[in-house]
């Protein structure tokens, strides 16, 4: 079974430590988001594509099946910093998980790494505009 961790040896370049591809089997627990949900659903998005609706945008409806599971599995709010809701963690981990859910749908992978915009609020923005967002 795919999982686009060991697919990809240039992440495995970041990541070499003999113990993380067992953190990656621990935290997916055989269920691996860009393999199972996100690519499957590649070919129904680009065929169905956004369209509008009462003047608003709405995306192909596998999109927001992408949108749900990336979200149960924790991988929003990447580098939010954790009073915010966030992880926390630093911009090469973001990095690394942008191009895993690349090489699943780039497509996609377009919709999802929006969520780096937030590093801005948080470099320049207030904190009443910090604390308007949470993940």
């Amino acid at each position: 079974m795919a999982n686009y961790y060991s697919d990809h040896p240039e992440i495995g370049f970041y990541l070499n430590h003999p113990l993380m591809a067992r953190i990656v089997e621990l935290k997916e627990k055989g269920f691996a988001v860009a393999a199972n949900i996100i690519e499957p659903n590649s070919e129904s998005v680009d065929l169905e594509g956004p369209h509008l609706e009462n003047g608003r945008m709405i995306y192909a409806s596998k999109t927001y099946e992408n949108l749900d599971a990336t979200r149960k599995a924790g991988l929003w709010g990447v580098s939010m910093p954790r009073r915010y809701g966030g992880l926390n963690l630093p911009n090469a981990v973001f990095s690394m998980l942008s191009e895993m859910i690349s090489a699943a749908d780039a497509g996609f992978q377009n919709i999802w790494s929006l969520q780096s915009c937030i590093d801005t609020l948080y470099e320049f923005g207030s904190e009443e505009q910090r604390q308007l967002v949470r993940v």
